[in-house]
């Protein structure tokens, strides 16, 4: 199956000739094109967090829900899992091929169905509970259960991709404390000044910006070494900056991130925006492990 990575922007496109928006009169022939690869089968429009994200970020009902009618069209509610979900998998076969250890890496499932499958066990999901009606849930087939769950667990994925601001606001839920492509910024400003003061140039900005990844994902680094009997010291303490440098970029997710900080750290007149953390860190590092991919920006 092909999968196909839309950015956002591309969803708008889609929703707005859904519509019959005058913007969206470009996009006719690709949306039917769209449409017609998915009830054929051959092609999966997956959504990724920051989809969710981005769309629940507009203001407007309308517009919301149009972009979502569109989404789950076309996704059906295939997801891909974050870049980090899948780190565990590409920590334990780096060290595979160093040490010859562990001898069972932990398994990793890049696509899946729904957000329950993006969150994976970082998000605690709701179960149908019956328990107010004791009669009315022992009553009921087995069968009949599991079809309610089913409708409720699908109702809860709608919910979650069609809520807007309002919604969590009156959640209580804050925005800036998941504000991820502002801090994002905020942490590549950094390093980019201290790339600036130590004037480093070449290969030394690939290897500032590894060590920099190195220090990020180091809790995932130490539990992975804890299940092969190494400690992080013993580890760190092995490693020349090449050496860094070659077990960074055997992490195939980091790899294609890091190559693209790297780039942007080159380019000193172009400032870090937020449009970069989703650019940077979402489809690009999951690309990698379908032969059939595709990324539309």
């Amino acid at each position: 199956m092909l999968r196909v990575y839309l950015d956002q922007n591309k969803w708008v496109d889609l929703a707005r000739a859904a519509v019959g928006h005058p913007l969206g009169e470009p996009f006719q022939d690709a949306l039917a094109m769209c449409r017609a690869a998915v009830q054929s089968g051959i092609v999966s429009f997956p959504l990724d967090m920051y989809r969710y994200w981005e769309t629940s970020k507009r203001g407007s009902d309308r517009s919301r829900n149009e972009v979502v009618d569109v989404m789950r069209e076309l996704s059906r509610q295939h997801t891909m899992a974050v870049p980090v979900a899948v780190l565990d998998h590409e920590l334990d076969l780096a060290l595979q091929r160093r040490y010859g250890r562990p001898a069972r890496p932990r398994e990793q499932k890049v696509f899946g169905v729904g957000l329950r499958h993006i969150a994976g066990d970082r998000m605690e999901w709701p179960e149908l509970d019956l328990s107010r009606h004791p009669q009315v849930a022992a009553a009921l087939p087995p069968g009949v259960r599991a079809q309610l769950d089913n409708a409720f667990c699908e109702y809860l994925e709608e919910y979650l991709l069609r809520a807007g601001p309002t919604t969590y606001r009156g959640l209580g839920f804050d925005r800036a404390d998941s504000n991820h492509a502002e801090r994002f910024v905020e942490f590549e400003n950094k390093l980019s000044a201290a790339i600036q003061q130590r004037g480093l140039t070449g290969d030394a900005i690939d290897i500032a910006v590894r060590a920099a990844d190195f220090g990020d994902i180091k809790p995932a680094i130490i539990a992975a070494l804890q299940n092969i009997g190494m400690t992080y010291e013993q580890f760190e303490g092995s490693l020349t900056a090449r050496g860094l440098l070659q077990f960074m970029d055997d992490l195939p997710t980091r790899y294609v991130t890091n190559v693209l900080r790297s780039a942007k750290h080159r380019q000193t007149q172009q400032k870090w925006e937020p449009n970069d953390f989703t650019d940077i860190v979402a489809p690009e590092a999951v690309k990698i492990f379908e032969a059939g991919w595709l990324g539309i920006h």
